[in-house]
């Protein structure tokens, strides 16, 4: 019969081996860890820039629609205000010959006997100079 030569060492390593590679797996499992954390906050972060993108143009439309409003209120507040006047007016016309009197002196440039008229004509627009080149 052939005789087998032992080998100086032994083919495991005994419990020394197996620590080694619980280790391994170990160190393995840790960088799994790891990046499947990275990867979860990087789906949750995936799925806020979806939402922000799908409400953004809601937020854009919204705002849009908003400055329109203080616009068109900015509007009917000037229309009040001149229907206003113009109601007076028109019921000054109806009821008041002395103001009939004094518009119609007012546009044809008329005044009573003795009677000094003071014209206040509202700001003009004055030139500005222009600064002159060198």
């Amino acid at each position: 019969m052939a005789r087998f030569a032992m080998p100086s060492r032994p083919l495991h390593s005994g419990i020394s081996g197996r620590s080694n590679a619980r280790r391994k797996t170990t160190g393995s499992a840790e960088i799994w860890n790891a990046v499947n954390k990275v990867l979860t906050v990087l789906v949750f972060m995936g799925f806020v820039v979806v939402l922000v993108l799908w409400f953004y143009p809601e937020v854009q439309k919204r705002n849009a629609m908003a400055r329109d409003l203080d616009q068109k209120v900015v509007e009917l507040t000037s229309e009040k205000l001149l229907r206003k006047q113009r109601e007076r007016e028109k019921f000054l016309l109806e009821n008041d010959p002395e103001y009939i009197e004094t518009i119609a002196r007012d546009r044809l440039d008329l005044m009573k006997e003795g009677e000094t008229i003071f014209r206040l004509d509202g700001p003009t627009a004055q030139a500005v100079p222009t600064p002159t080149q060198k």
